[in-house]
């Protein structure tokens, strides 16, 4: 089971960067066209990590719980073309409305409260969606009385997930200061609960009047896979944690840990509906441990989407060809702040809502923002193909591209000099690109470390793509110039 993650309220760290090529020594100034990585592992100052209580259910045993039930999904399937295409985020899921709790008034009429022994109030509701093999709770929290507490969980009652009036309110406020008004500020999307039932718990402070509590849950994501599938199996083979048998297991790299260390998997919910993409924690000129969080805007590209937002952290394999999951993997379920986005050089920055998981070292990624890369420059990209544990690619760039996007859901790319390009044309020498790995990183070497220098817009995905095709990666250097760097150096 992947873990949620427990993490340090704050490091306080001195951190000494030199750059790469330019040289320290004999006063030699540092490069100004990059920004180093941060490796958290490596800190001189010992970070202090404080455990948060785990969090447990309130709900007394054998309490009565109302049932919420939704047969099997009678919609529009999920098109293979879609799942097929790195032009888009892999679609894991579907919306579905909740008629019964779609108002506050509704879902008040069946809430049935217990009082502890402390004078606390909780009540709870079971979510059931027959043939979904996770579930993702949309909740509405028009007003929610201060000390309130909602608890996430799945029929097992394990790996409990909290979330605070004051956290409720945080986001609104983020939300609103993204441009969402009303109701559209006041969503909240729940953690991903494996099985068909989903299960959501309030809690009310000693004196609290339940009255004054206005929730409901208009809609739920119908997940048609989970990141617990990457245990599965190969009798599942189209489903997540089944990638291409030509990828590359990053954990029999030792070159690229450090790399491994910044790249997260993402879930997030659009429009009811669930999907899946790769992201670059990326470190600032000052080594701030700000959360920026770099994928594709063709990925997440709206504040409503980063509200949503999950990361998945260490989602990589036990060992070298294992495929069992790294015990560190930890999730977080926090979403995130829409700081950038652009569809000409297909950018995303985020600001993680945090916390993530810094005591087991990972690594704010170095950038690199001078001029384009030359053809036959070697590049590397580890990712997450069809949302399984981590993988690489190598290869080198063969040009440069422009790409829009066509009305079939497709990028349509077409050659470019240097000057006018908003891609870098790559042909992968080993592995592969899968839908799940978009808005992953191009990284590039210099000396002895790699800086991101693009994001992953489109290509043929899959093992069986035709020898020469070619993967095209937003460049970051012009995001960097248009918007960027106004938050990672300004």
């Amino acid at each position: 089971m992947i873990k949620r993650t427990i993490l340090c309220a704050a490091i306080a760290a001195t951190l000494t960067i030199t750059g790469c090529g330019g040289g320290s020594d004999g006063g030699t100034s540092k490069p100004t066209d990059r920004i180093e990585p941060l490796d958290t592992a490596k800190l001189k100052s010992s970070a202090q990590t404080q455990a948060e209580p785990v969090a447990v259910s309130r709900m007394p045993k054998g309490a009565a719980v109302a049932r919420i039930a939704l047969g099997p999904f009678a919609g529009a399937k999920m098109s293979l073309s879609q799942n097929n295409n790195t032009s888009a985020p892999l679609q894991i899921g579907q919306g579905r409305v909740v008629p019964a709790t779609a108002s506050p008034q509704d879902l008040a009429g069946k809430l049935q409260w217990n009082t502890l022994a402390d004078g606390t109030q909780v009540a709870a509701l079971a979510f059931s969606a027959e043939g979904a093999r996770a579930i993702r709770l949309g909740v509405l929290a028009r007003r929610v009385p201060a000390g309130a507490v909602l608890r996430f969980y799945g029929e097992d009652g394990a790996d409990v997930v909290e979330k605070t009036s004051a956290q409720l309110e945080q986001l609104r406020q983020i939300n609103e200061g993204g441009g969402l008004v009303g109701d559209d500020a006041r969503m909240v999307w729940g953690p991903v609960t494996a099985g068909a039932v989903s299960m959501l718990e309030v809690q009310l402070p000693a004196g609290a009047d339940a009255s004054q509590l206005q929730l409901a849950v208009p809609q739920l994501s119908h997940l048609t896979q989970t990141v617990q599938q990457t245990l599965a199996g190969p009798e599942v083979p189209t489903e997540i944690g089944a990638s291409g048998s030509c990828n590359l297991d990053v954990t029999c790299n030792a070159d690229l840990q450090a790399e491994s260390r910044s790249v997260a998997k993402m879930v997030f919910t659009s429009g009811g509906s669930s999907y899946l993409c790769s992201g670059t924690l990326m470190n600032d000129a000052k080594g701030s441990l700000t959360l920026y969080f770099l994928t594709a805007n063709h990925c997440l590209s709206t504040q409503a989407e980063a509200s949503s937002l999950i990361t998945y952290w260490f989602f990589r394999a036990a060992s070298c060809g294992s495929s069992l999951l790294n015990s560190a993997a930890k999730y977080s379920a926090t979403g995130a702040k829409l700081l950038y986005t652009e569809k000409t050089s297909d950018a995303t920055l985020l600001q993680l809502n945090g916390p993530i998981p810094v005591e087991s070292g990972v690594v704010y990624a170095g950038s690199y923002f001078g001029s384009g890369l030359t053809t036959g420059t070697s590049v590397v990209d580890v990712h997450h193909p069809s949302g399984d544990m981590q993988k690489y690619s190598v290869g080198g760039v063969t040009g440069y591209a422009t790409c829009t996007l066509a009305g079939n859901g497709y990028f349509s790319c077409a050659p470019a000099s240097s000057s006018t390009g908003q891609m870098y044309e790559v042909g992968w020498t080993q592995g592969t690109v899968e839908p799940g790995s978009s808005g992953s990183a191009l990284l590039v070497k210099q000396g002895n470390t790699r800086y991101v220098t693009g994001m992953l817009n489109s290509g043929t995905p899959g093992c069986s793509a035709p020898p020469g095709s070619k993967y095209y990666y937003g460049r970051f250097d012009l995001a960097y110039s248009r918007g960027i760097k106004a938050y990672l150096n300004p």
